[in-house]
């Protein structure tokens, strides 16, 4: 069972969403998502999301070219980074900011755990954390459905979802 110390829960997750998921990620995320619902945890960096709401409005931007199956995005940063999960692949970061894709760990359950573990710095080495602590300290740590994103040269919140399809859409997917 994967334990977050600092996870600030924000809903439930529907069993229809529970149902529709099974057997498309891992049975650790579905009970990841039974525990605990939705919410944030590594200092309000990282945000388990609604995959259906998600894969509504951006699954055919992801960019999944490698492998078979589909990317199921599990997850969000504040610095709006989507997290997939891949079932060739594993959990799979894109850094919409940087245009890339960074891999982070054959199971959930390793992101997680390190995230736990060593909060900031794995963070920081796994997802280019680096500009969030100054932004935090400008804005406070974003609401949940909030992303800080790239405004005249500073970060600022907006809401999630519209701003990383705005982010896909102007700049095309990440192939990965």
């Amino acid at each position: 069972m994967l334990e977050i110390p600092d996870f600030v829960a924000h809903a439930p997750v529907a069993q229809e969403t529970l149902d529709a998921y099974e057997g498309l990620v891992p049975e650790e995320i579905v009970e990841l998502w039974q525990r605990c619902g939705y919410g944030s945890f590594g200092e309000g960096f990282v945000r388990i999301v609604d995959p259906h709401a998600y894969e509504a409005r951006i699954g055919n931007l992801l960019g999944k070219m490698i492998g078979d199956g589909r990317a199921v995005p599990i997850m969000v940063t504040a610095l709006a980074d989507v997290v997939l999960w891949e079932p060739d692949r594993g959990v799979t970061g894109l850094l919409l900011r940087q245009r890339r894709a960074v891999g982070l760990g054959s199971r959930p359950r390793t992101f997680v755990r390190l995230t736990a573990k060593h909060g900031a710095v794995h963070l920081a080495r796994a997802l280019d954390w680096d500009p969030y602590p100054d932004a935090v300290a400008r804005h406070g740590v974003p609401a949940y459905d909030e992303v800080l994103v790239e405004s005249g040269g500073a970060l600022e919140p907006r809401p999630a979802l519209p701003a990383i399809e705005a982010m896909l859409d102007r700049q095309g997917p990440i192939l990965h």
